[in-house]
């Protein structure tokens, strides 16, 4: 205790001091410790005004309230500039709806791949299978054939030219035994004639066409098959490694797309989330202050920098601060190490203020710091017992003295 204290300091100055000790006379008085603090009024309960933009990054003020206003509910504590922000969502909705409309073509376009690729691939190796097998049937079979078709239409003619003109001999020959000729062998022998000169011309053009088809047509036949079956094997190679190549494309054309669009859809929600933290409004009836009330602490630079109409509002920044109607007030002070001693919590005292020096406020620790902040000191926390009358509002300063240890009879 103190008074331990106080006596250990007495022994100690006699034991080291005794040749200039002297006489005094002791007495049993009250005695007290006390600390003085400078304390700041804060609500008890608040909420900070500030933007969180995700997207949008023009939040020029058109209008504001000033520091300390009474608001009711819904009022617009600052305004905001809103044309540029609804033009941008307005046309970044209209890109989209046409971007919707370009992923759906790709879809579709995707599905018609994904059974057409696997059919145009069968297509290609049937069509080449089926090439190189007539080929190989032509040049075996069908070639040789032809040639030799070709050749007999000739010797077919010369032969039905060699019985047409035998007939007609024998003809001739018969109907020249009686040396008569009558009016139906006339008819018989014109006719038989008429055969022989058809059966000269047939051989003729049988000959002309056998030539140009053994010269030309026939292996201008065979080198179309071969042309044939080699575009079939190359259409086939390309297809191959085309069409599987063009349906991964369009897949992951499409994934693209569905990215783009999920980019867009979430920028979009993003634009419209920033346009409504444009309606900076009060939540409830209450008190609007600038800048930031936090753990004792009210820092309004920033905040009364950036709050001017025309201005910027920056980001991540208290703006200001809501104070709820009929908030209950708390004391904030910071106390040195030197008060520590003194302090503690449900220790009481009372606060003075500017306004009346002679009103004292009853006040009570309700938190200490247990760790000093940056500058080495502690946080001290105080209730103070507010009458209806006091006209005490959030940021006022007051002055806080706190009763420590009390002693009754102290040496």
């Amino acid at each position: 205790t103190i008074m331990q204290r106080l006596l250990s300091l007495a022994i100690l100055s006699a034991c080291f001091y005794p040749a200039q000790a002297e006489e005094h006379t002791v007495s049993e008085k009250p005695f007290h410790t006390e600390a003085k603090l400078d304390a700041v009024f804060f609500p008890s309960s608040s909420t900070a005004i500030a933007i969180q933009p995700q997207t949008w990054t023009d939040f020029t003020i058109t209008s504001l309230v000033s520091q300390g206003s009474v608001v009711k509910k819904g009022d617009i504590l600052i305004g905001v500039e809103t044309k540029d922000i609804d033009k941008h969502i307005a046309e970044t909705e209209k890109a989209r709806a046409s971007a919707a409309l370009t992923l759906a073509q790709a879809k579709h376009d995707l599905a018609q791949l994904e059974v057409s690729t696997p059919r145009n691939l069968a297509n290609h190796e049937r069509t080449e299978k089926q090439a190189a097998e007539d080929l190989e049937w032509y040049t075996k079979i069908g070639h040789p054939k032809e040639i030799e078709t070709t050749k007999r239409s000739v010797k077919r003619a010369e032969f039905a030219l060699a019985y047409q003109r035998e007939e007609l001999k024998q003809l001739l020959k018969m109907y020249a035994e009686d040396n008569k000729t009558e009016e139906t062998e006339e008819i018989i022998l014109k006719r038989t004639r008429q055969y022989v000169e058809q059966a000269e011309f047939t051989l003729k053009s049988a000959k002309i066409e056998a030539e140009r088809a053994l010269n030309t047509g026939i292996p201008r036949k065979l080198k179309s098959m071969q042309l044939a079956a080699e575009d079939a094997r190359i259409a086939n190679a390309t297809a191959k490694e085309q069409l599987p190549r063009a349906l991964k494309l369009k897949q992951l054309e499409v994934a693209k797309a569905e990215r783009d669009d999920a980019k867009h859809a979430e920028n979009l929600t993003q634009l419209k989330a920033d346009r409504a933290m444009m309606n900076i409004t009060a939540p409830a009836d209450g008190v609007v202050y600038y800048g930031s009330m936090q753990d004792g602490h009210w820092d309004h630079t920033a905040a009364a920098k950036a709050l001017k109409i025309g201005g910027k509002l920056p980001a991540t920044t208290t703006l200001m601060t809501f104070i709820p109607k009929d908030t209950q007030l708390t004391l904030y002070a910071f106390a040195t190490e030197a008060n520590l001693a003194t302090l503690a919590v449900d220790i009481k005292g009372y606060a003075t203020t500017s306004i009346n020096r002679y009103h004292n406020i009853p006040v009570t620790i309700s938190q200490l710091a247990s760790y000093p902040e940056i500058n080495g000191t502690y946080q001290v926390t105080l209730k103070p017992t507010l009458a209806a009358t006091d006209p005490i509002v959030p940021g006022m300063k007051a002055s806080v003295k706190v009763l420590g240890q009390k002693i009754d009879k102290a040496i």
